[in-house]
């Protein structure tokens, strides 16, 4: 902590502007992070008779049609490479016209392959850089724009660092997938904060499965990180035998390789407006926040892949992080915060759960995290679904407040 020494006389006057009003309270209580009580809670409630029966004749007269539009796309456009060869154009066109500036791409990844590095910079800051890990299928595309929300947010300035790892975005992809683990992902990581220069110790924080690399760079580097931050990280355990997740996630990676398959031939992008606009309503909160161009850059077969690797590699990376925090000697002063998102819109999400069960199991799950830190906060989100927590700029911004709070008073106490 030393690097922040002399600024201890700024520390003194500004811890307090986050929990003056509450001092009551424990750091992680303040209402400003907690459910708004006004706000319902959204669930799946039973539709009428006329609505079900609606749709039964909507299905009954457009699905034969449906079916007939399918084959003659495959004879007149899959069978004879029309579709594959638009294909790469297509995606060609876009990746040129949504290219990141030049220096973004960095020669950080595997056998020197470009990496799309956001670093805004704040020169002026007083404040630990934070260095922000998105979650899966989620590309510097959409979170660039939503950093810059986030220091806006936080009302003072800020150093933030983010990447998209080999296959995500403008990043490309690795000669081999199989070379894709958890290893890769840490060491990617580390080479990224030391070669910009980050100024040590920062703030991590990670969003949906970006948590948990998050939690294996904390727990491999210590010394590194001044807080945690985790909004809404995906358990530790979700691969493990009982988990309602895990028969999802493993089905999930063979499904992400088909569409692959299908995305190389092209097969979906002449439906991709279909596909952005009847999205289920936790992919659609992400899907109506990216630009055409971005998000048909999102059904590639790169992409796909990358999600599919990204499943197998987690698994990996999540008994890493369980091993790590059961037998590795570690700071446990150092502060974290886990967002919890507990709005679970289906009446049984996985696993045969009703959405009470599953809002159970999910949160009892995370408390692995909340156990590797003495100095931990849990917020329990019941009015947010898992996409609303992690898209929400206001409220990591507010969170990073909060673990401000401990990071400054431990400096101050030196």
């Amino acid at each position: 902590m030393s690097s922040f020494e002399e600024e201890k006389p700024f520390l003194k006057r500004n811890i307090s502007l986050f929990n003056d009003q509450h001092k009551e309270l424990k750091w992680y209580d303040n209402p400003i992070l907690q459910a708004n009580d006004s706000s319902p809670v959204t669930a799946t409630t039973s539709s009428s008779l006329c609505t079900y029966v609606w749709i039964g004749l909507s299905i009954i007269v457009l699905l034969p049609i449906g079916l007939i539009v399918f084959i003659l796309f495959l004879i007149f456009w899959i069978l004879p490479g029309f579709g594959w060869l638009y294909e790469r154009y297509a995606e060609a066109r876009d990746r040129k016209n949504y290219y990141p500036p030049a220096d973004e791409m960095k020669p950080w990844g595997r056998d020197n392959k470009l990496i799309h590095v956001v670093h805004l910079l704040a020169p002026e800051s007083r404040l630990p850089p934070i260095v922000y890990i998105s979650g899966m299928g989620v590309s510097m595309y959409l979170v660039k724009p939503l950093l810059k929300k986030f220091a806006e947010y936080m009302g003072e300035p800020v150093e933030i660092i983010s990447f998209d790892s080999p296959g995500y975005g403008a990043s490309e992809s690795p000669t081999d997938w199989n070379t894709d683990n958890a290893e890769i992902e840490l060491s990617l990581l580390r080479r990224v904060v030391t070669n910009l220069k980050v100024r040590k110790p920062f703030i991590l924080e990670g969003a949906s499965a970006g948590a948990t690399l998050v939690q294996l760079y904390r727990l491999t580097y210590p010394e590194d990180v001044a807080g945690i931050v985790l909004f809404d990280p995906t358990p530790s355990n979700a691969f493990q035998q009982g988990s309602p997740l895990a028969s999802d996630f493993n089905r999930a990676s063979f499904v992400c390789r088909t569409i692959a398959f299908a995305a190389s031939c092209g097969l979906l992008r002449p439906f991709s407006p279909i596909v952005r606009y009847s999205a289920s309503r936790e992919f659609s909160d992400i899907y109506h926040l990216l630009l055409p161009g971005y998000f048909e850059l999102s059904l590639t077969k790169a992409m796909l892949l990358k999600i599919a690797n990204h499943l197998r590699s987690l698994s990996g990376m999540m008994d890493n992080v369980l091993k790590l925090q059961n037998n590795a000697i570690f700071d446990r002063r150092t502060p974290l915060l886990v967002v919890s998102a507990l709005n679970w819109t289906k009446n049984r999400p996985s696993g045969g759960l009703t959405r009470e069960e599953m809002r159970h199991w999910w949160s009892n799950s995370q408390q692995s995290f909340i156990r590797s830190s003495d100095n931990a906060g849990f917020v329990r989100r019941t009015d947010y679904t898992h996409m609303q927590c992690v898209l929400d700029m206001e409220l990591a911004a507010n969170a990073t407040k909060a673990i401000l709070t401990q990071i400054l008073c431990g400096i101050v106490q030196k």
